[in-house]
């Protein structure tokens, strides 16, 4: 099959469950999980834990990061992962092994018995990490309120009626154009492919699309499937799968 059909939706409503007992070990994980962090909340409980969590690489490349929200979002987050992964396959967070893909795009190394995908995405003081089992995924957040001038990008990023859609009228503009934006990071993610100039030629569109393999890069699967998500009122998301999904888990930190 030289094609992949891509079907775009919403997830409404979403009831979010409080992601502690998970990390505790007093709840089990349940799959596919989408993880909403706060990062400067979650910090304060987790932030003696780096030390013995996470491995001297990861350590070092957040403390190279300019601003502390940056260095504290990016250490709490890795340490979420690495204690999800850790409840995942039943292993000490600290044996967790993570190996590059396509385009550097972590991957879990082992555990071959049970091949856990995880993928982990930032903007502002959010910080979101999906999970699944089986089957590829992605996942991507962005911040409404982020300062772009969203017509520069037009273009660059999308199809013609894509662009019809997100400028059909001046009031939600920044929403409709994040809605698509995250669908096309997910379908990145997905694929481990970078931001090129294929993005204008496939679309993300509410309903079903298909485009050639070729174009959206890397290795993609038969399908791909877009479930678009509110987090609060100031950040979107949007979860990628090679599968469809009945289900989807939502923790909040």
């Amino acid at each position: 099959m030289n094609d992949t059909v891509i079907t775009s939706a919403w997830l409404n409503p979403i009831r979010w469950t409080d992601g502690w007992g998970v990390l505790q070990g007093t709840d089990k994980i349940s799959h596919p999980s989408i993880w909403g962090i706060d990062p400067a909340a979650t910090h304060l409980v987790l932030a003696d834990r780096y030390e013995n969590i996470l491995t001297s690489e990861e350590i070092a490349r957040g403390n190279r990061l300019h601003q502390a929200a940056h260095v504290i979002r990016y250490k709490t987050a890795h340490t979420v992962l690495r204690l999800l992964l850790s409840s995942a396959t039943s292993s000490d967070p600290t044996a967790i092994c993570l190996t590059k893909g396509h385009h550097h795009k972590p991957r879990l190394q082992g555990h071959s018995d049970n091949p856990i995908e995880f993928n982990l995405s930032y903007s502002e003081n959010k910080a979101v990490i999906g999970m699944a089992s089986g089957y590829q995924m992605g996942i991507d957040v962005e911040w409404l309120h982020r300062p772009l001038d969203i017509k520069d990008m037009l273009h660059v990023c999308f199809s013609d009626r894509e662009i019809a859609f997100i400028t059909s009228q001046n009031e939600g503009m920044h929403h409709r154009f994040f809605t698509l934006w995250t669908r096309k990071e997910a379908v990145l993610k997905l694929t481990g492919e970078g931001i090129g100039e294929h993005l204008p030629l496939f679309e993300v569109l509410d309903g079903v699309s298909i485009a050639g393999k070729d174009i959206i890069g890397g290795q993609p699967p038969n399908a791909i499937y877009l479930y678009s998500f509110p987090l609060g009122h100031d950040f979107l998301g949007c979860f990628a799968s090679s599968t469809p999904v009945d289900e989807l888990f939502f923790y909040q930190l």
